[in-house]
């Protein structure tokens, strides 16, 4: 696996401080390709085919297939960024096709598909399962990533997606670990986990539909445990339902997952603080027996209305004031940086660090809402959510790489000099910069509400949010330089943390001689 693992949420309506359905994601893989596309609708010839892409986020370089990590697709005429190769010689070539329809919906699309003009929302994770392999001509044609582009440009119902996305997996065969995608539109929301099947032909899905009221949360270990082929709110591919039948109770995540990536509460402890955040009256266990426990729900109450500002701290979340708070612990340093790489692939020998939901290595983060994409390009503790419509985006989103420096013209690199820029003095420079980040949403979120929203209207609010950022940039960069609070006649130096020097043990000298 390439990426480093994705947390996504659905808030459905009624939990929902607004009444508004909220699809959020992170893509977790800061050097991956980043860019956000706008995908427009069209108008298709009788008789046309759909040529179905393979995808380097799922297993790496594909060279059969010219499919890498960056750029993620280089197929000129799907969209003008795509004609972009970000230095890669030969278009990506389709690994298979499938019957075109008549018309398909304009939509934007990152490393997944994102959401469509007719307000169908997508998130993603990718869970282990026991079942991994490659595209393969006429056997494995899909990926979840072109499985959700493909419904984003058909449908504008969250069930008919479902139903579509299986039929297709079903048909053309699906490739890459385990998936899972939730599908939700304005009022109905489903969670779709898949797998490659033991033979290498079609695969196996399942969803369950997320009761409204209720919040469901995924971080790379798939949720979905009793197989109810009767229920009205499961659906699955037909394997699923005869194993089923035949033996009631069959548990799906037991049935098809490996567990969690890299150690243990890599996952776990990401569903346990979103409903720590969301709702702390009840105590959820922090310890658990095993991956296949049950002591997390499927989906929760939260003890209030949840805000598009709640998701935004969710995604921003470091533990903080929990026993796990990476700004507290020793690697965090004398100004509790928590951005933390790993230590190594093999951590469940060697030791790790906590996963928090916010991670060092975010490429991008969204919260989706109907006709709406708040993202954040790069780490949102240190970044702004930008409001976009499913329209033409301003070019700084749809341009660039993580390997090519290039501030001036690409959002991600913009946002990243911040980010990198509070690893320095993080305790301090923190507080100015989730200053900036409140003013930026409250502003957006005005805008949104005034009925005044454009397309051109947000693209003018983005270029001048990525103004400021540039500003902000200069400004952290000036006022917290070599250890010293500047500002104007103001040089304080900046006291480090005492916890810190006894942490590392040296808080008992050298004091005297």
């Amino acid at each position: 696996m390439s990426n480093s693992s994705c947390t996504t949420i659905i808030v459905t309506p009624k939990a929902s401080v607004d009444g508004r359905m909220r699809v959020a994601h992170s893509c977790d893989d800061a050097l991956a390709d980043h860019r956000i596309v706008f995908v427009a609708a069209q108008d298709w010839p009788e008789g046309a085919t759909r040529p179905v892409y393979p995808q380097g986020i799922c297993s790496g370089a594909l060279p059969r297939w010219n499919a890498n990590i960056v750029p993620r697709l280089y197929v000129p005429g799907r969209s003008d960024e795509y004609s972009d190769s970000l230095g890669q010689a030969f278009p990506t070539l389709p690994v298979g096709e499938i019957p075109q329809v008549r018309h398909t919906y304009a939509y934007l699309d990152g490393n997944y598909g994102i959401i469509n003009e007719a307000g169908l929302m997508l998130g993603e994770c990718t869970c282990k399962a026991w079942n991994q392999c490659d595209p393969e001509e006429g056997k494995r044609l899909f990926y979840s990533a072109e499985l959700g582009r493909v419904a984003l440009e058909r449908c504008t119902l969250a069930a008919e997606a479902v139903d579509l996305m299986g039929s297709l997996l079903e048909e053309f065969g699906y490739y890459g670990t385990g998936e899972t995608l939730l599908v939700a539109d304005a009022n109905d929301a489903w969670v779709m986990e898949m797998t490659p099947s033991s033979d290498g032909t079609g695969g196996y899905w399942i969803a369950q539909r997320v009761p409204d009221g209720e919040i469901f949360v995924e971080a790379n270990l798939f949720r979905i445990r009793e197989i109810r082929p009767d229920s009205p709110d499961m659906k699955m591919c037909p394997y699923l339902s005869e194993e089923a039948r035949k033996k009631p109770g069959l548990d799906w995540t037991e049935m098809a997952s490996r567990g969690e990536y890299h150690h243990p509460y890599y996952s776990l402890r990401r569903v346990w603080r979103t409903m720590n955040i969301l709702q702390p009256s009840v105590e959820y266990p922090t310890k658990v027996d095993s991956y296949l426990t049950k002591a997390y729900p499927f989906s929760f109450k939260p003890d209030r209305p949840v805000s598009r500002e709640d998701i935004f701290r969710v995604y921003r979340d470091h533990l903080e004031g929990t026993q796990f708070d990476l700004t507290k612990c020793a690697a965090a340093g004398p100004w509790g940086n928590p951005n933390l790489a790993r230590s190594t692939d093999d951590e469940e020998k060697a030791g790790a660090w906590e996963r928090a939901i916010s991670m060092t290595d975010t490429g991008y983060a969204y919260v989706l809402e109907p006709g709406v994409c708040w993202i954040a390009m790069g780490r949102p503790a240190e970044v702004p959510f930008v409001p976009l419509m499913v329209a033409p985006i301003p070019s700084e989103f749809s341009h660039g790489s993580a390997r090519e420096f290039d501030p001036d013209r690409c959002a991600w690199w913009r946002f990243n000099l911040v980010s990198q820029a509070s690893e320095r003095c993080y305790r301090e420079m923190i507080k100015e910069i989730s200053r900036r980040q409140q003013m930026s949403e409250e502003r957006a979120a005005l805008l949104l509400e005034s009925g005044k929203a454009t397309p051109e209207v947000l693209s003018a609010l983005a270029h001048a949010t990525l103004d400021e950022w540039k500003e902000l940039f200069a400004f952290l960069s000036v006022t917290f330089n070599q250890g010293y609070y500047t500002q104007g006649d103001v040089n304080q130096k900046l006291s480090s943390n005492p916890e810190f020097l006894e942490a590392v043990g040296f808080h008992k000298g050298p004091t005297k001689y």
